[in-house]
């Protein structure tokens, strides 16, 4: 399970780096790296677009359809148009806040912790010297099985994705966040 945001403990000793609850043993251990982690801003913009596009249709389908029921008889409150009209600003506005959001916040870089198997992404944060030091001590663990290192990371996301994104570590999407 992902967790979103918070404080973990980052550790190595007798062997095994432990990131929160989860545990490798550095024997295993091939690489550990920093990847910058990029949002994709045409994605990004394209999905914006998209729902502003629905919210709009959906907004003039319910005032169309609101006419057509005053047209052919029926009752209704004045104001329902307008609650359709701020409706759909409203959600178009918070499209908007998201997108904002996105192109705005603060650079990630991920703790990707490389085995035999796939490359997982440990943990993301915003804060890369941490990172680093934690890279480096789990280095001087594969050489040095008597290194001991403990570090407290404030992390954005913990585990292998990110907002219900999945990280990219591998292959020609390194460091890309997919949608």
């Amino acid at each position: 399970m992902s967790e979103r945001s918070g404080v973990i403990g980052v550790k190595v000793e007798n062997q095994v780096l432990w990131v929160g609850r989860e545990a490798y043993p550095v024997r295993n251990v091939a690489r550990a790296r920093v990847v910058r982690l990029t949002i994709r801003r045409a994605a990004a913009f394209g999905r914006f677009l998209g729902f502003a596009l629905l919210w709009l249709v959906l907004g003039m389908g319910a005032t169309l359809g609101l006419r057509a029921a005053r047209s052919q008889g029926v009752h209704l409150d004045k104001s329902l148009g307008q609650v359709v009209v701020i409706a759909t600003a409203v959600l178009i506005g918070i499209s908007a806040v998201r997108l904002l959001y996105l192109l705005l916040r603060p650079a990630l870089f991920a703790l990707v912790i490389e085995t035999a198997g796939n490359p997982y992404t440990a943990l993301a944060t915003t804060e890369r010297h941490i990172l680093d030091e934690i890279v480096h001590a789990i280095m001087a663990a594969v050489d040095d099985p008597r290194v001991v290192f403990h570090k407290t990371v404030n992390y954005t996301r913990h585990g292998d994705n990110i907002g219900g994104d999945k990280f990219e570590v591998g292959g020609h999407g390194i460091g890309k966040i997919v949608h």
